[in-house]
């Protein structure tokens, strides 16, 4: 039967018939004569395209192309075509042929004892057959041995962050000298391309020195997202031209962001209770991560996991000040400051995504802390804990940085009889300087965990001699009522210092002896009034700060004089010599009639009026409700005047004359 002459039927399908029946040989191939085939590619935008055949070893090649269209019953052939190594030019070209079919697969792998030769030119193609339809590819040209396929980096690829940017580091058994490319895309964009350049033993490996391998690497940006990263390679000859295509896309790399988003953990922190811990909570989600699709379920771009690292600020001179815990435990802590950081953990390592700071707490009870300082001998006595106990003993100066706290663990070598624990130092710091000491007690039965200590005490201790450094000063008195005066002072150096000053005491005393009392006043104020006062009596007060240990030392004392209502209430610490009565008399009439004349800011801001008679003979001047205007009265002070003159009817005083007292003030009757 003439095969050819069958309707509908190309050439190359006959001869693809007829090798079927007696086909023999690896790879379902079979040789047959070229006459007037390949025809043309079929045009149709469905069907065989972007074939490919290259060397993938020193005698296995491979071609391998892609298809568009149904899938199904779909059956591919790989046509080559060659002229044999024996031919004889003889005018005209006879070339041969060898099929491979691969059904449904899209790569056909032969060897050079498959009859194909890798020395010379092979024109390739690919059929594809679909129900009685045939479609076909672009036909090529290729010299396959020195046409060869690299393969992508198969092994661990090893991914770290560089100066902002990703370095990837991976080992290949070939040959040096391939270029090298990388594609990458986030959850919200599409493969990007990017150049990793010529490769030269650039790469620092992952395998270590292994003998026949070589390094390469590859630098990508660095997002603040996640992304999915592929490797392929291409051989490059000497010349710097391809030689060969370019390998398949590597397993995916997943990468996290740069940045990874910020948790929102709520702690929630309970007071201390009586055994000096107090219990922190957790509540929240850590933030999840967008993928590329390709790293969906794949390790490296998720957060492994989140953790906790607690981190105990007081006490530094412990073994250990930090430890790390899973997100969500619950914490038993002690009154101390803490730092707490959320971390995530990824390939990378960890990275603190969110901050917290813990400050210490003070124990609502008072426990007694016996301080005492001799010389540079500092000693501390507290209430001991159970036996085995360690001991951190933590000072620093109030309102200072925790660089200058100072902490030592106390281990007791032997239980004491009196259940206290005493320590005792003479090195330097001591608590000797005039300020305010911050002092707390730790205790734990494994002081190796810094989240097992507990609070024993915390307390204030003012260092130096409190009761000089503690002395109120600028203390005045100002009159208020007719028999009591306001004393006021500024605030003791020990207010500064929590729970050291205990009150004020405020004490008054007439410098005659014949009257003292006192009043205590709480440490918040800084003001008294004190009444029960007598006129025409001349007083002092002072003023002390307390503490629980001591009293303190009183202020200089303030005096004054305490008259009738309007009297002057502050004393005249500098007296003034009086001036005689001409000077005085002179002034006040220049003032006019009922002027008021004072002698000098130094002394009584108020008028002192004490009121004497004016006989033909001497008188002395005495204290009494003053009398009417009409009668012929005097103004003066506690002075006694000599000397002649009349009263009632002389334009001015006679030669009268002061004594050498203070002169608060001359008052002209009207």
């Amino acid at each position: 039967m003439d095969m050819m002459g069958l309707p509908g039927t190309s050439k190359h399908i006959t001869f693809l018939l007829l090798c079927q029946l007696g086909a023999s040989g690896p790879g379902d191939g079979c040789c047959v004569e070229k006459t007037s085939f390949p025809e043309g590619a079929s045009g149709s935008p469905l069907g065989p395209r972007n074939l490919s055949c290259y060397r993938v070893s020193k005698t296995d090649y491979e071609c391998s192309w892609q298809y568009d269209g149904p899938e199904d019953n779909v059956s591919h052939v790989l046509w080559c075509c060659f002229v044999p190594l024996n031919h004889t030019h003889t005018g005209f070209s006879q070339d041969r042929c060898r099929y491979f079919s691969s059904g449904p697969a899209r790569t056909v792998q032969f060897w050079e004892q498959d009859g194909i030769p890798v020395l010379s030119k092979v024109n390739f193609w690919v059929e594809s057959r679909l129900g009685n339809r045939t479609m076909k590819s672009q036909e090529i040209s290729q010299y396959l041995y020195n046409w060869t396929k690299t393969t992508p980096p198969l092994g661990h690829i090893k991914v770290s962050q560089l100066h902002g940017q990703l370095r990837m580091d991976w080992n290949v058994s070939e040959e040096a000298g391939a270029e090298v490319q990388f594609r990458r895309r986030m959850p919200t964009t599409n493969w990007t391309l990017g150049d990793c350049g010529p490769q030269g033993n650039s790469g620092s490996g992952v395998l270590g020195d292994i003998r026949g391998s070589m390094p390469e690497s590859c630098l990508c940006p660095s997002e603040n997202m996640a992304q999915e990263i592929q490797i392929r390679r291409r051989r490059r000859l000497s010349s710097g031209a391809p030689g060969g295509p370019w390998s398949d896309w590597s397993m995916p790399v997943c990468v996290p962001p740069e940045v990874l988003p910020q948790a929102k953990i709520k702690f929630l922190v309970e007071p201390l209770n009586q055994g000096g811990r107090r219990r922190l909570t957790m509540q929240g989600q850590s933030p999840r991560l967008a993928v590329p699709e390709g790293c969906r379920g794949r390790p490296g771009a998720q957060v492994k996991k989140h953790l906790v690292l607690v981190r105990m600020l007081s006490c530094r001179c412990q073994a250990q000040t930090s430890k790390t815990v899973p997100l969500g435990k619950k914490l038993n802590l002690s009154g101390a400051t803490y730092d707490l950081n959320v971390l995530a953990k990824t390939r990378f390592g960890r990275s603190t995504i969110q901050k917290w700071h813990l400050p210490a707490q003070e124990l609502t009870e008072t426990r007694t802390l016996n301080v005492s300082v001799g010389g540079n001998m500092t000693s501390m006595q507290w209430a001991a804990q159970a036996p085995g106990t360690t001991y951190c003993l933590e000072w620093q100066p109030w309102f200072q940085h925790r660089n200058h706290t100072h902490c030592t663990l106390i281990v007791p070598e032997e239980e004491d009889p009196a259940k206290m624990v005493t320590h005792s130092w003479s090195s330097k710091p001591t608590l000797e300087q005039e300020e305010c000491y911050r002092i707390t007690v730790f205790a734990s039965k494994n002081p190796k965990n810094p989240m097992l200590w507990a609070t024993v005490l915390s307390s204030y201790y003012f260092g130096g001699n409190a009761s000089r450094a503690g002395t109120p000063r600028h203390v005045s008195v100002r009159n208020q009522t007719g028999d009591s005066v306001s004393v006021e002072w500024t605030a003791s150096q020990l207010s500064t210092c929590p729970g050291v000053l205990t009150q004020y005491v405020v004490r008054c005393e007439a410098e005659d002896g014949a009257w003292e009392s006192e009043w205590l006043v709480p440490p918040t104020k800084t003001q008294v009034t004190l009444d029960g006062l007598r006129s025409r009596v001349m007083y002092k007060v002072q003023v002390r700060a307390d503490t629980a240990r001591l009293p303190g030392a009183w202020s200089h004392p303030q005096r004054f004089s305490f008259g009738p209502p309007g009297t002057c209430a502050h004393p005249c610490l500098h007296p003034v010599a009086a001036l005689p009565w001409s000077s005085l008399a002179a002034r006040a009439s220049r003032l006019g009639s009922g002027a008021t004349l004072r002698t000098s800011r130094r002394c009584c801001t108020r008028e002192m009026r004490w009121w004497s008679r004016c006989p033909e003979t001497e008188a002395t001047g005495q204290s009494r409700p003053r009398p009417p205007l009409s009668a012929p009265w005097t103004q003066g002070g506690p002075w006694r005047l000599r000397g002649r003159g009349r009263c009632r009817h002389c334009q001015r005083p006679g030669a009268w004359a002061w004594l050498g007292r203070t002169v608060p003030v001359v008052t002209w009757p009207t």
